[in-house]
């Protein structure tokens, strides 16, 4: 009976195996039939849009922002607009059918709307004349990642493919493919351990379950695709020989991204990153390819050179390990370059490169890569199209390399990032990835700290010459920019002209500590100096931090997280995350509207003056210069009631070029400013809140005005702290005249230019 009940159960498995196997046959076989030539087997184009636009009554009108949004969506311009993506145009007034859209954030159904310009704010209306109050155009897309059909290659045969690539890849990829069926046991077991450990991400795949899961699976990690892959490898070894596998491998792999395209294969990623066919390749460079499978983002020797040829390295290694180089070789391939070709510009690039690139790259810390560039992802993003633009020409137009970044300060939506001049060029992100002594842009939270600890506007500082020993015993002998010293000025006047030794006569009497206490806690997050050293902007900051935690000062005294990323779905449309948007209140509303006047005041007074003599800015900002040592660096970070941005330009290598931050940033921020606004005047700052009052004081003394002060300003103190003692240098009298006659007293004008 127990024979009779094993032979049924034999049967029935093999049974089972047989059905089993036939579907894995017709699976594979189908696939193999249709695969599309060029194609990269099973891949779902991965998409990333920008943020919808909101216009709302009452907001500033910008009628030629809306015209130029509206071809960017192809929007078509009819008499009558009947159907959605229709406008029309009569003067003041647009006559436009929305289209409807649906994301995780937002959504609107097909919508007919009369926008008009009401004396330069907008009043949104429908077809039937109501009031919505607001209407949304859609998301634009931003960028595509290797649809099907959007796929750079070009087959080779094996013998087009040198010996060298070959090797490089089977040894630092799968070194016993031509002695396995298919399946690495040893490989397999190990990542099997580790994914019952939950100890990582399970690797081990070999080249022929790597060429199966590119043919006919997507990219989701689960055991039942880990099964197939297994299944399917196996077939492809019982239906090719070892170099067809090899030659379909190295065919269909991908390689990177050039825009919306995917490069897939090793002849065309051959020609896309050293402008060479196969065959005419240094080991070092193929090498260099072959370490590209991996992670064709992290190791893109545009993108991260360092990267790039420290995987190199590693595979160069690999393959002396297995004999296929000599010691001379492996000597001479690592002391090679690498030297990846310019690309040509793009006809149909929209200027998001960099902030596509920094998407992938956040993405590249929760995702894996095969999902994020086959897997059919949708990314929504806080990017402004217009404003996107116009960062990319504000960064191409400077004398040196130059980034340039904007902010939302109420929400903290990173709305436009241009991290170099020419992404073709180079792919390395100034405005995410760099650090670089910030200068005087560092300043205000030493004033910050200040006004925290008790100081005011008027509060008087020593900017005189001195020397301070340096922890290691040194001694340090700063300067102003200029070579220029005032004597006694206020903490306004000192922000304001950027003086450097009041500036550490400050830093002395807050505190080291207490000043990196508080840009940390306004959102600077890398090392900074435990010295005075700080308050000169002397510690390595990245443009988007520093930015970043300029915004409590526009914002009200609300610390935000930087956005890019607003929501991800998957194929289905099921969100995998949404973005963290939380504020947190860092410093008081007072605290902020004080920042904001001193910092208004380094712009219509200081080293930020030329933004309006110079550069045609007219309206309300708030902002300061930066300049490190020998102009290795400029930088300017300033904003609107509306608008956040940051601008550094100087030299990649660090060397001394002479950059200014009023001279060559400033200029970049305010032509982007201005291309942001499209001619519409900015608002006025808010009021000043509670708690704080307004008297006359002598910037000289720093105490209450009389008659005899020959310059009186207008200054803004939290309630209690305001002086209470009046000026004594500009007594009434004949004693006062004498005073005023022989210029006692008298503030001389300073070089603004920093």
């Amino acid at each position: 009976m127990i024979k009779k009940h094993f032979w049924r159960l034999a049967a029935a498995a093999g049974l089972v195996a047989a059905a089993a196997a036939m579907l894995t046959a017709y699976f594979a076989e189908r696939g193999l039939a249709r695969l599309a030539p060029g194609g990269l087997g099973v891949a779902f184009s991965t998409r990333i849009y920008s943020a919808p636009h909101e216009l709302r009554s009452g907001a500033p009108a910008d009628l030629p922002g809306l015209l130029e949004r509206l071809a960017r969506l192809d929007y078509r311009e009819t008499r009558l607009p009947a159907a959605p993506g229709e406008y029309r145009r009569q003067g003041a007034v647009v006559e436009v059918y929305l289209r409807g859209f649906r994301t995780p954030l937002a959504a609107q159904p097909p919508l007919a709307a009369v926008v008009t310009d009401k004396g330069g704010a907008w009043e949104i209306r429908d077809s039937s004349g109501g009031a919505p109050g607001a209407a949304l155009l859609e998301p634009e897309l931003a960028e595509e990642l290797s649809g099907p059909l959007r796929v750079r290659r070009d087959p080779a045969t094996l013998d087009e493919l040198p010996v060298e690539l070959r090797d490089a890849v089977i040894a630092v990829e799968d070194k016993r493919f031509y002695s396995h069926f298919g399946l690495d046991l040893r490989a397999t077991a190990r990542s099997l351990l580790y994914t019952l450990t939950r100890r990582g991400l399970w690797g081990g795949s070999t080249i022929t379950q790597q060429l199966a899961k590119n043919l006919f699976l997507t990219p989701r990690r689960t055991l039942k695709r880990k099964a197939a892959e297994a299944a399917l490898a196996f077939y492809l070894e019982l239906r090719f020989t070892k170099d067809e596998i090899l030659t379909l491998y190295l065919n269909h792999i991908y390689l990177g991204q050039d825009g919306p395209s995917g490069v897939a294969g090793m002849k065309a990623a051959a020609r896309f990153y050293f402008g060479r066919d196969p065959a005419a390749l240094s080991l070092s460079e193929c090498a260099a390819l072959a370490g590209l499978i991996r992670s064709p983002y992290l190791y893109n020797p545009r993108r991260d050179p360092a990267a790039a040829l420290r995987r190199r390295d590693h595979v160069l290694s690999r393959m002396r390990a297995e004999g296929m180089i000599t010691p001379w070789e492996l000597a001479e391939a690592a002391a090679a370059p690498l030297e990846p070709v310019t690309l040509p510009a793009r006809p149909d690039d929209r200027g998001a490169a960099y902030y596509a690139a920094e998407v992938v790259r956040r993405l590249l810390q929760r995702y894996d890569e095969d999902e994020i560039f086959r897997g059919g992802l949708t990314i929504y993003t806080s990017m402004d199209p217009l404003l996107q633009a116009a960062a990319a020409r504000a960064a191409a137009a400077g004398r040196y390399e130059a980034a340039v970044l904007a902010l939302d300060p109420a929400g903290g939506g990173v709305l436009a990032i241009a991290g170099g001049r020419d992404y073709r060029k180079s792919q390395f992100n100034r405005a995410t990835q760099a650090r670089r002594q910030p200068g005087s842009a560092f300043k205000p939270f030493v004033y910050g700290a200040a006004l925290e600890a008790g100081f005011t506007p008027a509060t008087l500082l020593q900017d005189t010459t001195r020397s301070y020993q340096n922890p290691g015993g040194e001694t340090w002998e700063p300067r102003n920019y200029n070579e220029v010293y005032s004597g006694t000025v206020t903490l306004r006047a000192a922000l304001a002209r950027s003086l450097n030794l009041a500036t550490l006569d400050l830093a002395g009497r807050v505190g080291p500590a207490k000043i990196t206490a508080y840009a940390r806690r306004l959102g600077i997050d890398s090392p900074l100096e435990s010295s005075l050293a700080v308050a000169l902007g002397a510690s390595e900051v990245g443009l988007l931090e520093l930015t970043a935690a300029y915004a409590p000062f526009a914002n009200g005294g609300f610390r935000i997280t930087p956005v890019t990323i607003t929501a991800v779905t998957d194929q289905r449309g099921r969100v995998l995350e949404y973005a963290d948007r939380s504020r947190v209140p860092v410093i008081t509303p007072a605290q902020a509207y004080l920042m904001t006047s001193l910092l208004e005041s380094a712009v219509t007074e200081g080293t930020g003056s030329a933004l309006d003599r110079y550069y045609g800015w007219i309206g309300a900002a708030a902002g300061k210069t930066g300049t490190t040592n020998k102009g290795r660096d400029a930088w300017f970070v300033g904003y609107t009631p509306r608008l956040l941005a940051g601008v550094w330009t100087g030299d990649d290598s660090n060397k001394a070029v002479g950059a200014v931050g009023a001279g060559d940033a400033a200029p970049l921020w305010t032509a982007f400013m201005r291309a942001s606004l499209g001619g519409v005047q900015p608002d006025k700052f808010e009021p000043p809140p509670e708690g704080l009052v307004t008297v006359k004081v002598d910037p000289m003394s720093g105490l209450l005005a009389v008659a005899g002060c020959p310059a009186q300003r207008k200054e803004v103190f939290a309630a209690g702290t305001e002086p209470k003692e009046k000026c004594p240098l500009h007594p009434r009298g004949i004693g006062g005249w004498f005073k005023r006659f022989f210029g006692i007293g008298k503030a001389d004008k300073k070089d603004r230019k920093e």
